[in-house]
């Protein structure tokens, strides 16, 4: 007779948060390149938050990278998006609203970075994953059924699509910033509560 496991392991602390991280920091150091480039940013939020981003050291880098939320968007909220791209891989999509991003060079890693941290995230929970990576549900069920050879030809074929997430709110990106730089426990924890309450509004992320 097998053994039931009475203590399922913790959603929370199987959840890849080590790779979050990992991926946040490096967003993080890419608009901190293209903010000290004398080359016009692949954002134009970058603009207002030069200064914040110029002065980062490393450490304040990775202080604002270790959140509990993806600061990387990837259409996770447009289902439609998803079904095109895994189930009619030959169909050319528009662009969308984000002409502009990063090189292909720096957003092709990044964009497979982020594809297997969303592919971990959501076998890991679907729930934990939709709320922190700003979700649609039906998209954590597309993404659970990708293969390692979707992963790289979406990265590979639509990595103009990976943007920072709020792009069009630089305020956000200041306070996030600023919250890693300040003394005050309590900084972070107000900047971790506006950014899950924007998540939680998203109409698309249930």
């Amino acid at each position: 007779m097998p053994l039931i496991d009475e203590h399922p392991p913790d959603p929370l602390k199987i959840f890849p948060f080590a790779a979050l991280n990992e991926v946040n920091e490096r967003c993080i150091e890419l608009l901190v390149n293209a903010a000290r480039s004398d080359q016009r940013p692949p954002f134009s939020f970058i603009r207002p938050l030069r200064d914040v981003l110029r002065d980062s050291s490393p450490v304040i880098r990775r202080k604002a990278a270790s959140r509990c939320y993806l600061l990387i968007d990837l259409e996770f909220a447009d289902p439609e998006w998803w079904r095109m791209v895994l189930h009619r891989p030959d169909r050319t999509l528009r662009a969308g609203r984000w002409s502009d991003g990063f090189p292909r060079r720096t957003a092709v890693p990044l964009a497979r970075s982020t594809l297997m941290l969303a592919w971990q995230g959501v076998r890991a929970d679907a729930d934990v994953a939709c709320a922190l990576f700003g979700m649609h549900r039906r998209v954590a069920e597309i993404v659970t059924s990708m293969q390692l050879s979707d992963i790289d030809r979406i990265a590979d074929r639509h990595f103009r699509r990976i943007k920072p997430r709020w792009a069009d709110r630089p305020s956000v990106w200041r306070e996030l910033l600023l919250a890693a730089r300040a003394e005050r426990p309590t900084a972070s924890r107000d900047v971790n509560l506006h950014a899950l309450r924007l998540l939680a509004e998203d109409p698309y992320s249930t």
